[in-house]
């Protein structure tokens, strides 16, 4: 299936490194200028600038904290005064809190809440609001939740919780957005060999009295295919949910991991 994304720009948050660096990658190999977004400022300028000597595209890189609902105004006003409409907002940025509930404090249960949802939906309502108003017939929005938005995750609740709050959050935004052409889809990978996966290895594995080296083994060994995924994978998928091909698919999440989680 040919995939293009010739004359299409996308914006991928959290694409300093990992998922997000991956997904803005695949946009770039099938076409696109990618918009990447990130609070590290050096490490995203670094990533446009080899995103755009290897493929050849344009690129453009914005610091920006996205627990701030100022900022993201701010960005997406910036992007449309320097740029224009974009086509595609593709949600990557996240983080988590490797502690029990009973141990999570309100200053951190915000923090990952504000990051991992709020934005999402605040940069997505601004995302669509923008396209409305141009001339563009159709638009996507991917977001990366979490096979942990399905099976809940010891030591992980916070992530869990925010992550369950996009899959809802994309069911109703598919359901409010499919008659202005706008397809709203959200993936749940499981374990991504990234290094905010090693960095819960080494975070989790005391809850569980084990090793980092032991709680990775373990969780792998949860998995049909006894490995953990690539994030390149996992652009793989965001690149056909956002491409033109997938958008009768709206208001879904779809699993990418392994056999691990069926659902």
């Amino acid at each position: 299936m040919n995939i293009s994304y010739q004359n299409r720009t996308c914006l991928v948050t959290g694409s300093a490194r990992g998922i997000g660096k991956a997904c803005a990658k695949k946009f770039a190999e099938n076409g696109a200028d990618v918009i990447l977004v990130d609070v590290n400022k050096e490490v995203v300028e670094q990533s446009a600038i080899e995103i755009a000597n290897e493929y050849n595209c344009k690129t453009w890189a914005y610091t920006v904290d996205l627990s701030d609902l100022n900022s993201c105004e701010a960005l997406m006003e910036d992007i449309h005064s320097d740029i224009g409409t974009v086509d595609v907002l593709a949600n990557c940025a996240g983080i988590t809190v490797s502690k029990r509930l009973i141990e999570v404090t309100p200053q951190e249960w915000d923090k990952v809440s504000d990051i991992n949802l709020k934005s999402i939906w605040y940069l997505s309502q601004l995302f669509a609001k923008q396209l409305i108003a141009s001339d563009k017939k159709e638009g996507n929005i991917v977001s990366i939740s979490s096979q942990a938005s399905k099976i809940g995750e010891y030591g992980n609740g916070t992530y869990s919780v925010s992550k369950a709050g996009v899959n809802s959050l994309t069911q109703v935004l598919g359901v409010e957005l499919a008659e202005h052409g706008i397809s709203v889809t959200a993936i749940c990978p499981g374990y991504v060999n990234t290094e905010m996966v090693q960095d819960v290895f080494q975070k989790r594995a005391p809850l569980e009295g084990m090793t980092p080296e032991e709680y990775a083994k373990t969780l792998t060994s949860t998995v049909p295919m006894n490995r953990m995924s690539e994030p390149e994978e996992v652009a793989d998928l965001m690149a056909y949910l956002a491409g033109g091909n997938a958008n009768y698919i709206t208001g879904v999440t779809v699993t990418i991991a392994g056999g691990k989680t069926l659902i």
